[in-house]
């Protein structure tokens, strides 16, 4: 699936903190989030990288933050026609770029144990688990 993926500052700015919101309430829904914790991770101030279908259509979102040398993966969610069509490749793709240019050594986000699809997604890409969190350090 052909995506154009766009960045803004603050994730409540943007059409796709809406979708984030769905993507959580799916997430509390299934049994989920963190610990059975119903809190959502994404903050108003999170940087945001969304995906926009070639419709128009955002398809996509990851909310994070950058914290020193690390960036924290708040929440990344792709809507449920879009998934399996490399929509949440191209978003991860686009933070690898934007956390080389931050100069940035690790990516980490936390995965329900019971959330079993996303660990092995985060797996295949590369990411090694610490307890329930995944990180990617890069080369220098």
């Amino acid at each position: 699936m052909a995506v154009n993926i766009r960045y803004s500052r603050r994730a409540s700015s943007t059409a796709a903190f809406a979708l984030l919101v769905e993507g959580w309430n799916e997430l509390v829904q299934e049994g989920f989030t963190p610990e059975g914790v119903a809190m959502s991770p994404v903050q108003a101030d999170d940087e945001v990288l969304y995906a926009i279908s070639a419709e128009g259509d955002i398809v996509g979102a990851m909310a994070f933050q950058v914290e020193e040398d690390s960036v924290w993966i708040n929440l990344s969610y792709v809507e449920a026609s879009s998934r399996k069509r490399g929509v949440y490749k191209e978003l991860f793709a686009a933070l690898l770029k934007l956390a080389r240019e931050r100069n940035v050594a690790k990516i980490t986000s936390e995965v329900a144990t019971s959330n079993k699809i996303m660990q092995l997604v985060l797996r295949r890409m590369g990411r090694s688990a610490v307890s329930v969190t995944y990180e990617l350090t890069l080369a220098a």
